[in-house]
């Protein structure tokens, strides 16, 4: 079983870094580089989650991850919208495309280089 912690790092105004695991209260490090609050962060997360072992329990995430995107245009309002947590990692894909990879999946996929020739 695979299991994912959305973490979150941050610089604040003294120029120090927090970091802190998104459902889990209490989880937490802060450093002076972003590197090193990565760093302190997983082993936080190691710590807690060796405690909740020892206890015979398991991790219970309170949090739903959303991202807000705000799209600025030249002649309207700026708009805010939820997309997917894949548009923080730009694996966005258009609708034309799905459709076309829909498509193709139907047909057995990709159809050979040479096919029309």
């Amino acid at each position: 079983m695979t299991q994912y912690f959305p973490i979150i790092v941050e610089q604040e105004s003294n120029g120090s870094y927090s970091a802190w695991v998104a459902g889990l209260p209490g989880v937490y490090a802060a450093a002076d580089t972003a590197a090193v609050a990565k760093r302190a962060i997983r082993g936080a997360l190691v710590a807690h989650l060796d405690a909740l072992l020892a206890l015979g329990r398991e991790p219970q995430l309170k949090a739903d991850v959303t991202v807000l995107r705000r799209d600025v245009y030249a002649t309207r309002r700026p708009s805010l919208r939820f997309v997917g947590v894949g548009a923080l990692l730009g694996q966005g894909t258009s609708r034309a495309k799905a459709a076309a990879s829909r498509n193709n999946g139907r047909k057995g996929g990709r159809p050979p280089v040479n096919a029309g020739r």
